[in-house]
């Protein structure tokens, strides 16, 4: 009897579907490591992968279940990934079947999550999961992709234009669904670092960049675990700026990234450069040099001196610029103070203007006064109680302002480190969920300091409780601007991220922003996305000055906000 019921109960387990539920995939992983070795479990997970393909209906629990699969082979994975790694001498045979496996286990596990990349029609329960799980979904997605590129490398092959068709359009659907930066930890069980789906894009992106030919399996492996560690140091953006970018990418084309030589424009383009991670670099080859070891230099526990100094050298002439890149390195330099922020647009134009309006409240009381006392000295021989009021006017004018930029809402960051450029802060994770890739920020040192303009370029999440943030300054000098446009204003339905405008009522307020480009002195304003709308006439009033601009070209749009240049029409006064 006992032998039939455990007859019964193995049929019964053979036959439930491992990927009907987290907890279904949880059980079948276990059975699976206890009953099959290494290649046992290998090939297993590779045949339940292709199960997928078949399935009539495609839920969130199956997703779910997938993950858990994903995560719990990865210590297997590992393993195969290691020997392969670990044996670069090992015969052709064992060559080639690890090399499947491998890459036969990525293709698959690819293949799994394309179906729900695809997936546009959620059942309407199960739309806030699907969401929630959309950044975890690209980003494994495009590990899978990254571990095809490293082990094509590893064979000295270029990788089929499909892998870099499949990563430009996993990364292109992150920044749709505004989840590019979103930082995360993509094998919690596993304890990794945190990343996004931008850092896993960009470490494919600048691994590539090492295929010359010229490096072997180790370095490889050392170069794609480095850049895990490196990511943070390189920002990608849509907009190319002179001596700062020179990588590329174009996100429509099958193809990997190209170091830029002239200027290139595209909506689909994204360009990068290295100087940050240029001086990360030099900083740990200073280490080395005075004697650090590599494992304390942070380069891992089979890094060894005097190989992976050598190789650090070879990649930071492989990525300097042909010439002195040491003039566009900005040093970053350890802090710890704070600072105040502001984030509304509302809030940072309104900032700004009492800034200008306290600027010349107090030019005005230094200059007009004292013409005031002069004239009267000399025809009275006295100051007039007229003159003393006036005085007093402005005096009052200008402690009002202050108090006024006082009452701007704002709160305190933690500023870690600053370089010429920007800065970077750690801030508690609680009440921060605002904090996003994008988004505009007013930044002033304490309430008697003007207020910069900075936008927030990278997310880092360190730990359950503490998020780094990477912040660019855009400018030190803001003016503030009203405007008015001088053409008929259409009121047809217009949506930014996908909320509806109509019915809302947006100030038209601005700021002027000196803007460097090629050489030459642009004039650009950053706006409301509501208020843009490209070759429109405004009349803009700055410091009391009246001029006529035309729209031109955007060069960078954020979460509600679009940076453009403007073209001056005429000056009114």
């Amino acid at each position: 009897m006992r032998k039939l019921f455990e007859s019964l109960s193995g049929m019964v387990r053979r036959e439930h579907d491992p990927l009907a539920d987290p907890r279904s995939a949880t059980a079948w992983m276990r059975d699976l490591r206890q009953e099959k070795d290494i290649a046992g479990q290998m090939h297993a997970v590779v045949e339940l992968l292709r199960s997928v393909e078949s399935r009539t209906t495609l839920g969130l629990d199956t997703l779910k279940a997938l993950f858990v699969v994903d995560e719990l082979i990865q210590p297997t994975y590992e393993l195969v990934r290691q020997q392969y790694i670990q044996n670069p001498r090992a015969g052709k045979a064992i060559e080639e079947r690890l090399w499947d496996e491998i890459v036969g286990l990525a293709r698959a596990m690819l293949a799994a999550y394309h179906p729900f990349v695809r997936m546009e029609d959620h059942r309407p329960d199960e739309e806030a999961g699907f969401q929630a799980a959309t950044a975890m979904l690209l980003a494994r997605s495009l590990r899978y992709v990254g571990i095809q590129v490293k082990w094509h490398f590893f064979r000295f092959q270029t990788p089929p234009s499909s892998l870099w068709s499949v990563a430009n359009q996993f990364y292109r659907l992150a920044e749709v669904s505004s989840v590019d930066a979103d930082p995360l930890v993509l094998y919690p069980e596993a304890g990794a670092a945190s990343t996004s789906c931008a850092d896993e894009f960009i470490r494919i992106q600048m691994l590539a960049t090492l295929n010359n030919g010229n490096f072997n399996l180790r370095q490889f492996d050392w170069a794609d675990r480095w850049l895990q560690l490196w990511s943070s140091n390189i920002q990608i953006e849509r907009k190319y700026r002179d001596s700062v970018h020179q990588f590329c990418v174009n996100l429509s084309e099958p193809t990997g990234p190209s170091k830029i030589h002239e200027l290139v424009e595209g909506d689909m383009l994204r360009f990068w450069g290295v100087a940050d991670l240029l001086a990360e670099m030099s900083a740990m080859m200073q280490r080395l040099e005075a004697g650090e070891s590599p494992v304390r230099v942070g380069l891992g526990d089979d890094a060894r001196m005097p190989a992976c100094l050598d190789f650090l050298k070879q990649l930071e002439i492989l990525w300097s610029r042909e010439r002195s890149q040491q003039a566009h390195r900005q040093e970053r330099t350890r802090v710890s103070k704070l600072v105040q922020v502001t984030s509304s647009l509302v809030s940072i134009f309104a900032a700004v203007r009492f800034d200008d309006e306290r600027t010349m409240a107090r030019a005005s009381a230094r200059h007009a006064p004292d013409n005031d006392e002069v004239m009267d000295m000399k025809l009275y021989g006295y100051v007039t109680e007229r003159t003393k009021q006036k005085m007093a006017s402005m005096q009052a004018r200008n402690h009002a302002y202050v108090n006024k930029a006082k009452t701007i809402e704002h709160d305190e960051w933690v500023i870690e480190n600053q370089s010429e450029g920007g800065f970077g802060a750690i801030l508690p994770v609680d009440g921060h969920d605002w904090v996003r890739l994008g988004v505009l920020l007013g930044i002033r040192n304490d309430e008697h300091a003007n207020w910069l303009i900075a936008v927030v370029r990278r997310l880092n999440r360190i730990n359950a409780e503490q998020l780094y943030a990477g912040v660019q300054i855009l400018t030190s000098t803001p003016v503030a601007v009203s405007m008015k446009s001088l053409e008929p204003e259409r009121s047809t339905s217009m949506a930014i991220d996908g909320v509806d405008t109509v019915g809302l009522v947006v100030p038209k307020s601005a700021l002027y922003i000196p803007f460097v480009a090629e050489g030459k002195r642009l004039n650009s304003l950053l706006m409301h996305s509501a208020d843009y709308s490209a070759g429109r006439l405004y009349q803009v009033v700055a410091r009391d000055k009246s001029f006529v601009v035309r729209i031109g070209d955007t060069l960078e749009k954020g979460p509600d906000w679009i940076w453009t240049v403007v073209e001056l029409m005429r000056r009114d006064n």
